[in-house]
């Protein structure tokens, strides 16, 4: 798609929603799966002077319901039948919509008419109008202010029901701007759209970077396709949650598995090698000094730390490059890749140094939805074991009394959709947004991560302990792919385990051990075993009052859909704990 015809069929859909009767400030809800219509809609929306509402693709009906009342969206914008339906189902319970638009018309034929538009019969309407206004589109572009509402942005909801993040024009922009301060991001570079446009990470690089940079957006055929996809474009730049790299990591180590003797040998060889490396360069927080409550730290207070190579690392990066890190980075996508943006999870400090081993550039960053911004930045030249960066130019940080972290900057929240006092309850009358999240913060201006707040356990000896630092010691393990530490209130530490069903099904069929469903992967002996063996490795590392003394596998995947987990794939430990209490009592 040229940046001409981009430019059209925006204009048109833009001039189409006028002609629909939209007026500037309208909610415009957008469900649908990342694609081209998508970034026209998004874009059409601001250009009339809209306010783009997100869902996710996978947002369940009674989210969507939430949603449009709590948006007071009056245009639905649907991706594909699934998504028309839950938007007819709020119709027939009553609420008002004025149009409901569909990109992929399949299957809606019986809707058709005065309600249900296809995004074809939208754009000829547009055309029609700019045919008899050529000058209307441009009117309307140059209305819209920095300090108009850009989007209402749903929380993934871990605790509850999404909230909607207010955000005004210039914060995607200024996200841009602290984007291209990370990586400089350039016309010749490619990037893999698949992380929902819906994510306020995905919504900054897909929209406001590639309209800054020229950069390529390709997009995935869907969200089980990524790992062939990314192998396909090969992008330059490639934004990752830590499952996919967990996914990609796991998949190598079954091909590895299945390998011959030679080769494994060769693999297991680089991989050391490039592990060395990483272990000498490896700069650890015990060596800085923390700050004190309330007192605030700046990019002026930064001092970067550099990783440093020697000749001799050089060398033997060369040699493991030529045998198995180039063909092992072209296999899974990341060739040519520049930079690795990995967020919206916390990452295992094994997972981040087996990606670095290989060559892979990891950039490791903190952001939130509020923020629509990255205020800190683990860049690999400048890698600190243990934290998520430094603080960015422009950006300050501080925390409380009680450890949670504050930051103040270029950030366009200005609130929640329907909540008065939302606001002030996350940013106080200095300018500091509040988190949610425990941290550390360094006078060399790093930041590390301890976990959220609200999820910190105590148990029944008075021990604080956040299970975000042990689950993911337990989700290195290739056999786990989601670890829940349970223990508020008790006298010591459980976990829920759920497997990843590839590596441990590859383990059984290697060892001749059969099995039928998930559920009789996880009652089988020797899987319990194997996931017992791999909690000792992770005690091994951890305090006392931190092991894990009993765990049990939970016999199916978990999912967005049964209302485990958020649609970026955060668990939802209210909800899990009800659905598995059963489990947890037997290991009390």
């Amino acid at each position: 798609m040229s940046w001409r015809d981009y430019l059209d069929r925006v204009r048109r859909f833009t001039l189409g929603l006028i002609g629909l009767g939209l007026t500037r400030g309208d909610r415009v809800a957008i469900q649908a799966e990342n694609c081209l219509e998508w970034l026209y809609c998004d874009l059409a929306i601001q250009c009339a002077g809209g306010v783009v509402t997100t869902v996710y693709p996978t947002s369940s009906a009674e989210e969507v319901r939430h949603i449009i009342e709590d948006s007071g969206a009056r245009f639905i914008i649907a991706g594909d039948q699934e998504h028309l339906d839950k938007a007819l189902e709020l119709i027939a319970q009553g609420f008002e919509v004025s149009r409901v638009i569909v990109f992929d018309p399949k299957g809606s034929r019986l809707h058709r008419g005065d309600l249900v538009l296809s995004f074809k019969d939208v754009e000829a309407m547009g055309a029609a109008l700019d045919a008899a206004d050529p000058t209307r589109f441009e009117s309307l572009v140059f209305a819209v202010k920095p300090d108009d509402i850009y989007d209402i942005m749903y929380t993934s909801g871990t605790s509850g029901l999404p909230k909607g993040a207010m955000s005004v024009q210039r914060g995607p922009v200024e996200g841009a701007r602290a984007m291209l301060k990370i990586i400089p991001i350039g016309r010749r570079d490619s990037w893999l759209s698949y992380l929902p446009l819906s994510h306020a990470f995905e919504r900054i690089v897909a929209i406001a970077v590639h309209l800054s940079t020229g950069c390529v957006v390709n997009f995935a055929d869907s969200i089980d396709t990524v790992q062939a996809d990314v192998a396909e474009v090969q992008p330059t730049v490639f934004g990752a949650v830590p499952r996919i790299l967990e996914k990609m990591k796991t998949g190598i180590d079954i091909r590895i598995g299945r390998a011959t003797w030679f080769k494994r040998t060769v693999y297991r060889f680089a991989v050391m090698a490039g592990m060395r490396r990483v272990t000498r360069q490896r700069i650890r927080v015990s060596a800085f000094r923390s700050v004190p409550p309330r007192r605030a730290v700046s990019f002026a207070d930064v001092r970067p730390v550099a990783v440093r190579w020697s000749p001799a690392d050089w060398l033997v990066h060369a040699l493991g490059y030529v045998a198995l890190y180039r063909p092992l980075r072209k296999q899974i996508g990341l060739l040519h890749v520049r930079a690795v943006l990995c967020g919206a999870a916390p990452m295992s400090e094994e997972l981040f140094e087996y990606f670095m081993a290989l060559g892979v550039p990891i950039t490791n960053g903190f952001g939130m939805t509020e923020l629509h911004n990255i205020p800190t930045v683990s860049r690999p030249s400048r890698y600190v074991c243990g934290t998520v960066g430094h603080v960015l130019p422009g950006w300050e940080t501080s925390k409380t009394e009680e450890g949670e972290l504050l930051f103040r900057g270029p950030m366009g929240f200005v609130g929640y959709r329907g909540k008065d006092l939302g606001s002030v309850a996350i940013k106080d009358a200095d300018g500091w947004l509040h988190t949610g999240d425990l941290g550390e913060i360094y006078d060399n201006g790093y930041v590390a991560i301890i976990g959220r707040k609200k999820d910190v356990i105590i148990t029944s000896g008075g021990k604080n302990i956040s299970p975000e630092f042990i689950e993911n010691k337990l989700k290195a393990s290739p056999y786990i792919s989601e670890a829940v530490v349970i223990g508020d209130g008790q006298p010591y530490l459980t976990g829920l385990i759920e497997l990843d069903a590839d590596a441990v099904g590859d383990y059984l069929r290697r060892h001749g051990i059969g099995y039928t469903t998930q559920r009789d992967m996880a009652g089988n002996a020797v899987v319990k075993a194997v996931i017992q063996g791999e909690v000792e490795i992770v005690n091994a590392t951890l305090s006392r009052a931190e092991s894990i003394k009993k765990f049990a596998i939970i016999p199916r995947d978990l999912s967005h859909d049964d209302g485990e987990m958020t649609p970026t794939r955060k668990v939802k430990r209210s909800q899990l704990a009800n659905k598995f209490r059963p489990l947890i009592d037997e290991m009390y």
